[in-house]
């Protein structure tokens, strides 16, 4: 009994034994799927008791560095190589039960991947980062031979500075790992910017002003075409071009080592010369729309008709409407027009007119029905010409100095009006008439005396006294409403005849002319108061009053018997002469008349 019992015990002892062995056993890695293998490459592990949660480990415990699992069981392991140093190293399974005898991995570095270089382009002394991946075994990081700065350095980024004595223009960029080389394009220059062009609107053949900077190296471009390199100097923040005669309207570029590219913000708009090729008026006053018809007509910023600037409005791209100026003189002037392309003068002649003005006729004075001739100032274009009112047809004219018309049959004195497209002018007319004698003023006078006529049309009249053979002579005033003449020596009483252009005669009242008498003498030579005597002489019958004594006494009592005067002494008489009165004065007799007792 006692003897089972040991063996019993032993079983439980052994049993027990076992049992802690089984549960608490450490991973076991018999074997890699691979010998070496790639950083991030997978590879699969065998073996036993891996657990539920195994590490995976590559290093020396001191520098051991987990790798990433992507499945596991009791007895495999798949995973991706960590990113450790290339090289000989090992590889060990961990559980929570322990850790595995190593097995001995050689790690490879892949080549260096480039995926972006920012910026591709830049100056010296610029900082450029660079991504990608396996960057972490730096070697070298140059251009072309160069050696750039390395500022920072990971697996996946690089951040490098150019050195100050790399070149201008296109580099290789090559980064150089333990693993392989890549090699990128990288320029050496900054990249160009316009900030601005001036003109944005010009003609072919203008100087093209082209602000900004990086511009070293560049090339212009204008709509797709390139200027004339001859013509263009270019610095780094200006570039100064003649803009080529085919050039069209676009954007400007400037290009720098053919990968940089600047584009304008502002499109250049180019503009061909305008050309006038009609004037739809060959003739204007001020005022008047003149409609100028040509081609590039879009950018016009000046008109002009005869060297003044007008004011004008673009119809389309071959029309324009222009406002005649008041030019100083009439005459041929040019239309010019200028814009953005140029300036274009019409070949179409083109006449200035003023309104017509300081009008005179000849003659000065007119007869119903008979031509006038009407001179004066910028007589061009005359479309009307009235007589006091009356529309009269222009029988000819010369151009711009004097018009003939005629005179209607039922015209009057009044103005004469002469209308162009200019304006109107008007002078008054004198139509000449059968002359008027409304007043004489005198009615009597004597031989050379003034006498007044008033009435109307007397300007040029011939006026003819009874007994007279020749017109009166004019006395001072001359005009159609007075005129003053002097009784003519051989006048006789009797009606004025009046006579103007229209040699229709006016008669007028009768008129007296007033005689002095003359030759007088008497019979006898000598009496006393109250004796009668006989004067004799000439204009007797006009006597009003007769004197003695030299023209001192009373008057003396008279009678007219024929031609003769009988006269009666008067009281209180002397020796002296015998003088008569009439209306033309006092005559008195050559010889005294003596007086006795």
């Amino acid at each position: 009994m006692k003897s089972t019992l040991r063996v019993f015990f032993s079983l439980s002892i052994l049993l027990g034994f076992f049992g802690c062995r089984v549960q608490h056993s450490p991973p076991e890695l018999v074997k890699i799927s691979v010998n070496q293998a790639y950083v991030d490459q997978s590879i699969t592990l065998s073996g036993y008791q891996f657990g539920t949660d195994p590490t995976v480990t590559f290093g020396t415990a001191t520098s051991a560095v987990n790798a990433p699992i992507g499945s596991h069981d009791e007895t495999s392991i798949q995973l991706l190589v960590p990113r450790v140093a290339p090289g000989k190293t090992q590889i060990r399974v961990q559980t929570k039960e322990g850790s595995s005898d190593p097995l001995p991995f050689t790690v490879l570095q892949p080549a260096p991947i480039v995926t972006a270089i920012t910026p591709t382009n830049g100056l010296p002394g610029t900082q450029v980062v660079v991504t990608g991946d396996y960057l972490n075994q730096i070697r070298r990081i140059r251009f072309n031979d160069i050696d750039a700065i390395i500022n920072d350095s990971t697996a996946r980024k690089l951040t490098i500075t150019i050195p100050p004595t790399v070149p201008r223009g296109p580099q290789a960029f090559i980064v150089e790992t333990s693993a392989g080389t890549v090699i990128n394009r990288f320029v050496i220059a900054g990249t160009p910017q316009i900030t601005s062009i001036s003109p944005t609107k010009a003609k072919p053949g203008a100087e093209l002003v082209i602000l900004g900077k990086n511009f070293t190296d560049g090339t212009v471009s204008i709509n797709g075409l390139a200027p004339d390199k001859a013509l263009t100097t270019i610095k780094d923040t200006e570039i100064r071009t003649i803009i080529p005669q085919s050039a069209t309207s676009g954007l400007v570029r400037v290009q720098v080592f053919e990968s940089l590219i600047a584009t304008s913000t502002d499109t250049l708009k180019l503009f061909q010369p305008p050309f006038i090729t009609h004037l739809m008026a060959q003739d204007g006053a001020a005022g008047e729309k003149l409609i100028v018809e040509g081609r590039n007509f879009q950018e016009i910023s000046t008109v002009s008709i005869g060297n003044v600037s007008v004011p004008f409005r673009i119809i389309n791209a071959t029309q324009l409407e222009a406002t005649v100026p008041a030019l100083p003189t009439s005459g041929r002037v040019s239309v010019t027009a200028t814009g953005i392309g140029g300036t274009t003068t019409a070949t179409d002649p083109f006449f200035f007119f003023l309104p017509p003005s300081n009008l005179t006729f000849t003659p000065a004075r007119q007869l119903r029905g008979r031509p006038l001739t009407v001179s004066g100032n910028n007589l061009y274009r005359i479309t009307s010409v009235s007589v006091s009112g009356i529309t009269v047809p222009v029988t000819s004219r010369n151009e711009g100095f004097d018009l003939l018309i005629g005179i209607p049959e039922i015209a009057v004195s009044g103005p004469i009006t002469v209308t162009s497209r200019a304006g109107t002018t008007s002078a008054p007319l004198v139509i000449v008439q059968k002359a008027v004698v409304s007043d004489i003023l005198p009615l009597k006078a004597r031989p050379g005396e003034r006498v007044v006529l008033r009435g109307d049309f007397l300007l040029n009249a011939s006026i003819l006294f009874t007994g007279s053979t020749t017109p009166a002579a004019d006395g001072g005033k001359k005009e159609d409403k007075e005129r003053w003449v002097l009784v003519p020596n051989d006048a006789q009483t009797g009606p004025l005849r009046v006579t103007n252009e229209t040699n229709d005669a006016t008669t007028t009242a009768p008129f007296t002319v007033l005689r002095l008498i003359n030759n007088i003498d008497f019979t006898p030579k000598s009496g006393k108061v109250g004796d009668q005597i006989v004067l004799t002489g000439q204009n007797l019958a006009t006597v009003q009053e007769i004197r003695f004594s030299n023209g001192t006494s009373t008057p003396a009592a008279f009678v007219l018997e024929g031609a003769n005067l009988r006269v009666t002494i008067p009281a209180g008489a002397i020796t002296g002469q015998i003088c008569l009165t009439n209306e033309a004065g006092t005559s008195c007799s050559s010889s005294n008349f003596t007086i006795t007792r």
